[in-house]
């Protein structure tokens, strides 16, 4: 940006100089050296997508099973804040920050997951889920997973504190597993808009509250589906080789 600052600055001073004047006030060798230094101001336009936009879904951070302790499938669980739906990712990084502020680390199990990510929970049990793939609103990168960890371990059993967890997401307005029953899941945060699973399921997602703070919504769910549908295409044959064994 201080380049660009200074880019104007000099263009606007030659601009002025040749609205003064119909021949430029300056010697040949002097009209080289200026011309060299605003060549130095072009940026050249690159054909394709920025090469560190290329493939950007498979630098998402992912973990294995057991990393928070639990078990948690064979298929990788993607834990990057970029997957999730711009909207509620604003929510998630606030909740991480409110409940930083009171003294509780949170670390990030999980955000977007593929739909046969999805459908290996479901074979591990009702335990984990009720929710089919497509079903689940981490399948639309509007929900999360969350751990406090507390002297550097994963604490999925510390009730007073998933109390002041679920408090502070609740104040922003997000929904928590904390209040279900069926499966009782603590750690999970979603937001959904008022609309339904199969509503999303057949492409209607909710609408948010304060889109002009979004501008670039409808371009950023874009790039999302794409990633989205490539790591769906990743995990799903890694279920299916699953599958085929017998797990």
């Amino acid at each position: 940006m201080h380049y660009l600052r200074l880019a104007a600055v000099f263009f606007g001073c030659i601009s002025f100089a040749c609205a003064q004047n119909s021949t430029p006030p300056w010697s040949d060798d002097r009209a080289n050296t200026i011309s060299e230094l605003t060549r130095n101001f072009i940026v050249p336009v690159v054909a394709g997508p920025a090469p560190d936009t290329v493939d950007i879904w498979m630098k998402w951070s992912t973990v294995g099973n057991y990393t928070f302790g639990k078990n948690r499938g064979d298929i990788p669980m993607i834990t990057d804040l970029s997957a999730l739906h711009p909207y509620f990712r604003d929510k998630v990084l606030q909740l991480i920050a409110n409940c930083k502020a009171k003294g509780i680390e949170l670390a990030v199990v999980e955000t977007y997951r593929t739909v046969a990510k999805q459908n290996e929970y479901k074979q591990l049990g009702k335990i984990y889920t009720r929710s089919s793939g497509g079903r689940s609103r981490h399948q639309y990168g509007l929900a999360v997973d969350v751990v406090p960890v507390i002297d550097s371990v994963p604490s999925w059993h510390n009730e007073p504190v998933w109390k002041k967890v679920g408090a502070v997401g609740e104040k922003l307005g997000l929904r928590w597993g904390g209040r279900w029953r069926h499966p009782y899941d603590p750690g999970h945060f979603e937001w959904s808009g008022g609309v339904s699973t199969a509503s999303m399921e057949a492409g209607h997602l909710p609408r948010i509250p304060n889109a002009e703070a979004y501008p670039c919504l409808a371009e950023d769910l874009k790039d999302l589906q794409e990633y989205w549908d490539k790591w769906e295409t990743e995990q799903r044959s890694s279920f299916v080789a699953k599958v085929g064994k017998g797990h």
